[in-house]
């Protein structure tokens, strides 16, 4: 009975009618859902309607989250802000405190001071009279003597060559002379006599 209301209702909205393939025994057990006929409109409107719904929510849980992120932000900010105005106080406190020391300082060693504390304190005087010591000539420094020495062996050692050379070459040792090695240590241009 109820196949047959439901055919009538299909036919009365213009629908194709089906009939069971097969009919079921009555004592099979099982019961058969009911099936009922769905508007696709209204399925299309109910399914556009949970796709707002969702993205309402996604909207509401995106804006709670950006409200979230922006309260974390300002308080890190103020947490930071905090901490440089500390630290600005204490910059200020110390650069005072450096200019009373460089006050204090720059009083300390004023000369007026320094003189009263020389002949209060420890009896200084100031002379009567100033004399300046002339100045002294400390002579010559070590490598200017050792060159002055060094050109003096070699003069003499030039001389003496030369010495030699005319009475080895009225000798007639002229060639042995000239053969000699120079002097150890001390270095000499090299002697030549004029040939005859």
């Amino acid at each position: 009975m109820a196949s047959t209301a439901r055919a009538v209702s299909a036919a009365a909205r213009g629908l194709p009618t089906r009939e069971p393939a097969s009919p079921r025994p009555a004592g099979a057990g099982e019961t058969r859902p009911s099936l009922d006929v769905v508007d696709r409109r209204r399925a299309a409107s109910q399914s556009n309607r949970r796709r707002a719904g969702m993205l309402r929510g996604l909207g509401v849980m995106f804006v709670i989250g950006a409200l979230a992120v922006t309260a974390a932000a300002h308080t890190f900010v103020a947490s930071d802000q905090q901490r440089i105005d500390t630290l600005q106080s204490q910059l200020t406190q110390t650069l005072a405190e450096q200019q009373d020391l460089q006050l204090s300082r720059a009083e300390l060693e004023s000369p007026l001071r320094v003189l009263a504390i020389a002949e209060r304190r420890l009896g200084m005087v100031s002379p009567a009279s100033v004399s300046y010591l002339p100045p002294v000539d400390p002579g010559p420094t070590v490598s200017q003597a050792g060159a002055e020495a060094s050109k003096a062996a070699l003069a003499a050692a030039a001389a003496q060559g030369a010495g030699r050379a005319k009475s080895a070459g009225s000798d007639g040792l002229g060639a042995k002379a000239r053969k000699r090695p120079p002097l150890a240590g001390v270095r000499s241009p090299a002697i030549t006599t004029p040939t005859r």
